[in-house]
C-alpha cells in the first residue's frame, strides 16, 4: 500500500501531494487513536517487567508501576492489579479499594483462571489492611477456588498462605494451622527452598500460641535445616528467634537464653539493621533468669525509640529490671514511662484510623482529584496531537528531500558495494591471520596450564617432605612416646621439655613452616616465649590432654592459658579476629582469611 502510494506522489503535482500528505496524517491520527484507546499496547513491555520483578524484587516494580501513573495505562486492568500488588509489597497502606475495584471488574470474569485467583489474593490482602475482615474472608475464599483447578503450585501455596495468617488474625488457630500445612505441602512441590522455610516458621508460631510446643518445634528445627543449608542467615535469624520466643513461653528461660544468642549471631552475619529487638529479648530474659547486671547492659543495647512499639518495650523492659532490683522508685518512673507509651499508642492508632476513614469518605477530594486527572489528560492529549502533526509534516518534507536525492544515493551505493567488496576480502584474510593467532594462543594456555600443575604438585610435595621431616625429628618422636606413654597409663609422671628440646622442637618448626615463630611474633607482638612454645604445641597438632602432658599442668589450667592468649594476645589492634587460636595460628601462613570463621569447638 505505501509503495502504490508512493509511486503515485512521484508523478503528482504539488496539490495531489498535500492532498496524500493530509491522508497520511490521518490515518496516523487514528492509529494513535487506537493505541489510546487500548493503552496496553505502548506500555506492554513495561507491566511484563515489573510482573516478573514482582517476586524477588518489589521494589522494582513499584518504581516501574509509579513512572507509568500518569500515563494513559494507568486505568488498565492489568496495570491496577500489578500497582496494587506493588504497594502491598512495599509496605504502602492502600487509601481505598480503587485500583483493587479496576482489577476486579476485569479478572472476575476473565477465562484465566491464575490472574483470576491472583486478582482476588490481591483484592483480600487490600481489604485486610482496609479493616474489611468479611470482604477480607470473601475474597481469599474466592481466591482458592479459582486455584483449584490449575496446576501452579507457587500460587496455590501463596493463598493458602495468606488464608492462614487472616485466619490467625481472627483467632481460629486450628483452620489457620490446617491452611498453612496445605500451604506447605504446595511449597514443597515447587521446590522453593525460602517458601517452605517461611511456612514452618509460620506454623512454628501456630504451634507455639497453641502450647503445642513439641511440635512447634519439630517445624522450627525442620526450617533450620534448610535455612543451613542456602546458607541463609537472615532466614537462620529469624528461625532461632522464633525458637527462643517459644522456649520463653514455656517458661525455659535458660534455653531461650541459647537460642536468642544464636539469632544475634546469625543477625550479624546478615548485616541486619534489626537485630536491636533481639538484644532487647536477651536482656529481657537476663530478667526472667535474675541475671540482672547483664541484662541491663543488653537492655540498653536493644534500646530503640524510632516507633512507640519499641519505644514502649524499652519502658517495659526498664521496668521489669528496676523492680527486681528492689529500685521500685526507679521502677515507678518507668511504668509511668511505659503507661505514657500505651497511651501514644492508643492515641496514634484512633487519629490513624481517623485519617483513614476520612481519606476513604471525602467525596470532595475524590472528585477534585478526578477533575484535576481529566485536565491533565486532556492537556497531554492536545500535546500528544501537536507532536503528531509536527512529526507528520516533518516526516513529508524529508520524503520530498529524499526522493531528489534517491538517484544520487544509488551511484553512491554502486561505488560503496564495490569498496565493500574489496574490505570483504581483506576481511576474509583477516579472520585467516586471527584464527592461527587464536589457535596459537591456546596452545600456550595450555602449556602454562601443564606448568602450573606442575608447580603445584612440586609444592604439595614439598610440604609433605617438610611435615615427615618434623614427623621424623627426635624431639617430636620422643614428645609421642611421652603422651603414647601417659595415656596408656596413668603412673608415669608427666615430663616437660628440657630447654634444649624445646628449642630443638622450634627450630623443626621453623624449618617445616617456614619461619613460623618470627611471623607469629610479627604478626602478635605480646606473645611471650611461653606463648610460642605453646602456639609451635598447638601447630603440630597435640590436643588438650597432650598439651596438659607436655606442659605439666592441669586441663583448668591450660583452658584458662589458652583463653588469656586468644583474648589479649592474639589480638589485632585489641580486635579477635579468630574464634579459635588454632584458626588464629594458621593464618600466619595464608593471605586469605574468614570474614566469618566457624564457632569455636568446646
Amino acid at each position: 500500500m505505501w509503495t502504490i502510494f508512493i509511486n503515485f506522489a512521484r508523478k503528482s503535482t504539488m496539490k495531489l501531494k498535500i492532498i496524500i500528505a493530509t491522508f497520511i496524517t490521518l490515518m496516523i491520527i487514528g492509529i494513535s487513536c487506537q493505541h489510546k484507546e487500548t493503552g496496553i499496547k505502548v506500555h506492554d513491555h513495561n507491566l511484563v517487567i515489573a510482573d516478573s520483578c514482582m517476586t524477588t524484587h518489589p521494589e522494582i516494580s513499584l518504581r516501574i508501576l509509579d513512572s507509568l501513573n500518569n500515563a494513559p495505562i494507568n486505568k488498565d486492568h492489568y496495570f491496577a492489579l500489578l500497582y496494587a500488588q506493588a504497594k502491598y509489597r512495599n509496605y504502602i497502606f492502600a487509601e481505598n479499594d480503587s485500583l483493587v475495584k479496576t482489577a476486579l471488574d476485569y479478572y472476575s470474569n476473565c477465562n484465566d483462571s491464575i490472574m483470576k485467583a491472583r486478582a482476588y489474593l490481591v483484592a483480600s490482602q487490600v481489604y485486610r489492611e482496609l479493616g474489611k475482615k468479611e470482604t477480607t474472608l470473601s475474597y481469599i475464599h474466592k481466591a482458592s477456588l479459582a486455584a483449584r483447578g490449575t496446576n501452579d503450585y507457587w500460587t496455590k501455596s501463596f493463598i493458602l498462605y495468606e488464608w492462614g495468617r487472616i485466619l490467625r488474625d481472627a483467632g481460629d488457630f486450628e483452620t489457620s494451622t490446617s491452611k498453612l500445612i496445605t500451604s506447605l505441602e504446595y511449597a514443597k512441590r515447587t521446590n522453593d527452598t525460602i517458601q517452605i522455610i517461611s511456612r514452618l516458621r509460620e506454623l512454628s508460631y501456630n504451634y507455639g500460641e497453641t502450647s503445642n510446643y513439641v511440635q512447634a518445634f519439630v517445624e522450627i528445627d525442620s526450617g533450620i535445616i534448610l535455612a543451613n543449608k542456602i546458607k541463609s542467615y537472615n532466614d537462620l535469624a529469624m528461625l532461632y528467634g522464633r525458637k527462643s520466643s517459644i522456649y520463653t513461653k514455656a517458661k525455659n528461660y535458660y534455653e531461650a537464653l541459647r537460642q536468642i544468642d544464636k539469632a544475634i549471631i546469625y543477625d550479624r552475619y546478615a548485616d541486619k539493621a534489626d537485630s536491636l529487638s533481639n538484644f532487647n529479648f536477651k536482656g529481657r530474659l537476663l530478667v526472667l533468669t535474675n541475671q540482672l547486671d547483664s541484662a541491663e547492659y543488653y537492655i540498653e543495647k536493644g534500646r530503640d525509640t524510632s516507633t512507640m512499639i519499641s519505644t514502649k518495650l524499652y519502658y517495659e523492659c526498664m521496668y521489669m529490671l528496676r523492680e527486681a532490683q528492689g529500685d521500685y522508685k526507679g521502677a515507678a518512673e518507668y511504668a509511668k514511662s511505659y503507661a505514657q507509651s500505651l497511651t501514644n499508642i492508643i492515641i496514634f492508632l484512633r487519629n490513624d484510623k481517623i485519617a483513614q476513614l476520612n481519606k476513604q469518605y471525602n467525596t470532595e477530594r475524590i472528585e477534585r482529584e478526578n477533575r484535576e486527572l481529566k485536565i491533565s489528560r486532556q492537556k497531554s492529549q492536545i500535546f500528544i496531537m501537536g507532536i503528531i502533526i509536527a512529526v507528520v509534516m516533518l516526516a513529508f518534507a524529508a520524503y520530498v528531500m529524499l526522493s531528489r536525492r534517491r538517484k544520487l544515493m544509488q551511484d553512491t551505493l554502486q561505488q560503496q558495494s564495490e569498496s565493500l567488496n574489496r574490505l570483504q576480502q581483506k576481511e576474509s584474510e583477516l579472520i585467516k591471520k586471527q584464527i592461527c593467532a587464536s589457535e596459537r594462543e591456546m596452545e600456550l594456555a595450555e602449556k602454562i596450564s601443564n606448568k602450573n600443575m606442575e608447580l603445584e604438585a612440586a609444592k604439595a610435595l614439598i610440604a609433605d617432605l617438610k611435615k615427615r621431616q618434623l614427623l621424623s625429628n627426635s624431639v617430636v618422636i620422643k614428645m609421642q612416646k611421652r603422651i603414647s606413654d601417659l595415656k596408656s597409663t596413668s603412673l608415669i609422671a608427666p615430663q616437660p621439655l628440657s630447654q634444649n628440646e624445646t628449642k630443638e622442637l622450634i627450630d623443626a618448626v621453623n624449618d617445616c613452616y617456614d619461619g613460623f615463630t618470627a611471623k607469629l611474633k610479627n604478626a602478635y607482638p605480646a606473645l611471650n616465649d611461653n606463648d610460642v612454645l605453646l602456639c609451635c604445641l598447638i601447630k603440630i597438632g597435640l590436643d588438650n590432654p597432650a598439651l596438659c602432658a607436655m606442659l605439666n599442668v592441669s586441663d583448668n589450667t591450660l583452658r584458662k592459658r589458652k583463653h588469656r592468649l586468644k583474648t589479649e594476645k592474639l589480638t589485632t589492634d585489641g580486635n579477635n579476629q579468630y574464634p579459635t587460636i588454632e584458626a588464629a595460628i594458621d593464618a600466619i601462613n595464608t593471605t586469605k582469611r574468614h570474614s566469618a570463621p566457624a564457632e569455636e569447638p568446646k
